[in-house]
């Protein structure tokens, strides 16, 4: 049964409202019919007591005022009229008969009014002027109308009765109507409700529902519109998606706007390694996400990341674990959105990626080791060459900048060099161009074994001194984030670079480190000019 509370708000109070209305409605009918039934009563005693005057009055005495007051007085003698007064037409008091009346003559003549009758009074005052008494004076009568009185009693004790009987016949057929168009509709709609919440796959069970027409029929038909639909998803779609969910291999989380964890499946405490519902107050679950390294709440990270999918890594009890972290939102646009992460366990897969990422790092760095441990064995090949032999060529003009470029990029390919610069002047030299090559190669081979660390930062300088020689200056110096030392032998490239520069008449000028660490290789080569004036000089001689 529909509780007290339901009943009083759904039919009393429009029963008791209904009451009111026609109460208040009938009351204000009666008030007005009491109101003119009184006006038309008056005017009816008025005209009945001036026509009763005027055929006492003996037309001829009707001038006189010992006359009509005779009359007047018999009228009182039989309870005609009460009392009265004659008045002439300056308004001064010619004769009392009777009772004296309560109305002044000024006050008539005001107010021009013919019938005075105080609220509530049994007695009222009638005026004849003169062309309603057919006399020369102003009649003042006092009549008695309890009667009316009397009539006015019973009729508002029936006129009451009748309201509030027409209130209560209203109140009862509104509660009547209500009980049959509202109440049992909606305590059907509530029954239904009920059973709804309580088992929604068995919504539609039972009979449909049914109302008569207006808004409540609407709202029934509407509502069991509802609860089928309801019973259909829930059975085809909300038991099927529980059941995969409860099943999963993947954890789904759902979490509310406030950032607070509400549903958790078994696999999210496997993937946890706890019952995030209980324990996430005490210990917050704290996401790092792998890539940018930012660590976030649940709240801050569903908040950052909407939608998409990122690696993420989170303590456990038993050591650190990387999850793909996959997280959506359903109903945004509503007033209640619900945030959805679902996850997967990537930590061994990650550990493989860390561990083949280390190999694969480890093995780069081998072969760049290799590769510049090759660059530096071809070199001392190179250097044993140039000791073995080969002699003075013919001189020749050349300039030799390109030779240190061709050995800089070399050198950095094999991983030896970071940063280098070719500059100066770069003159030409005189000497063979074999021989030329050489002597930079391994002047820069020189300045790189006594360096000692790999990779270095290289500069190349080619000035002319005067006109007979030319400076060449290897500058070394360890690059940023060396990462080891250098094997080649540093006596065997000075040892080719000084048998190089023997061969083009050079000479060594300096090999030092300073206190910055620092290598300078300085040598002085031939000028092209001094061939020139060496040239002329044989000339002149002969």
């Amino acid at each position: 049964m529909a509780s007290a509370a339901f009943h009083i708000s759904t039919i009393l109070r429009p029963s008791v409202l209904a009451f009111g209305a026609v109460l208040a409605a009938l009351l204000t009918i009666t008030s007005l019919v009491r109101d003119r039934d009184d006006q038309h009563y008056l005017e009816r005693r008025y005209a009945d007591v001036g026509k009763i005057l005027s055929a006492a009055i003996d037309p001829r005495f009707q001038n006189k005022a010992d006359e009509i007051t005779r009359v007047a007085e018999r009228l009182v003698v039989i309870g005609a009229i009460r009392g009265g007064g004659l008045y002439d037409g300056s308004g001064h008091e010619q004769q009392v008969f009777g009772e004296r009346i309560e109305t002044s003559f000024n006050a008539v003549m005001r107010t021009g009014r013919t019938v005075f009758r105080p609220a509530g009074s049994s007695k009222a005052d009638f005026y004849y002027p003169p062309e309603a008494s057919l006399t020369p004076f102003h009649i003042f009568l006092r009549v008695d109308v309890g009667e009316i009185t009397s009539l006015e009693t019973v009729r508002d004790e029936r006129a009451v009765a009748i309201a509030f009987g027409g209130g209560a016949a209203a109140a009862v057929i509104t509660e009547f109507v209500m009980m049959m168009m509202v109440w049992w509709p909606l305590r059907r709609v509530r029954a239904g409700v009920e059973a709804m919440l309580h088992d929604p796959a068995s919504a539609d069970r039972g009979q449909p529902l049914k109302a008569w027409g207006g808004e409540v029929g609407k709202l029934t038909f509407a509502f069991e519109c509802l609860r089928s639909m309801l019973a259909d998803v829930w059975r085809t779609r909300v038991m099927v998606a529980d059941t995969i969910i409860e099943s999963s291999p993947f954890a789904v989380l759902q979490i509310n706007t406030d950032g607070h964890p509400f549903f958790a499946n078994p696999s999210c405490a496997r993937l946890f390694g706890r019952d995030i519902l209980r324990t996430n107050e005490v210990s917050p679950l704290m996401f790092r996400d792998v890539t940018s390294g930012a660590r976030l709440g649940l709240k801050a990270y569903v908040e950052t990341n909407k939608s998409g999918i990122r690696p993420v890594e989170f303590p456990t009890p038993n050591g650190p674990k990387q999850a793909l972290m996959a997280s959506l939102v359903l109903g945004s646009e509503t007033r209640a959105p619900v945030n959805v992460l679902v996850g997967v366990d990537i930590s061994a897969i990650y550990g493989a990626r860390i561990a083949a990422e280390a190999a694969l790092k480890s093995g780069m760095d081998e072969v760049a080791r290799s590769t510049t441990r090759t660059f530096e064995y071809k070199q001392m090949l190179e250097a044993c060459l140039a000791l073995m032999g080969g002699g003075k060529k013919g001189h020749e003009h050349v300039q030799v900048a390109a030779f240190a470029r061709e050995w800089i990029d070399t050198a950095v390919e094999a991983g030896a060099v970071q940063l280098s610069e070719v500059g100066g002047e770069d003159p030409e030299v005189s000497g063979g161009t074999d021989n030329l090559r050489a002597v930079v190669r391994f002047a820069a081979f020189a300045a790189y074994t006594q360096l000692g660390t790999l990779p270095i930062d290289m500069k190349v300088e080619v000035k002319g001194i005067d006109f007979e020689t030319a400076g060449l200056q290897i500058q070394a110096r360890a690059a940023a984030g060396a990462k080891g030392p250098c094997v080649a032998d540093t006596n065997l490239a000075l040892a080719a670079l000084k048998a190089s520069i023997a061969r083009v008449d050079g000479q060594l000028s300096e090999v030092e480190k300073d206190e910055n660490g620092t290598v300078f290789v300085r040598v002085i080569l031939r000028g092209a000019a001094e061939r020139v004036h060496t040239a002329m000089k044989s000339k002149t001689a002969e």
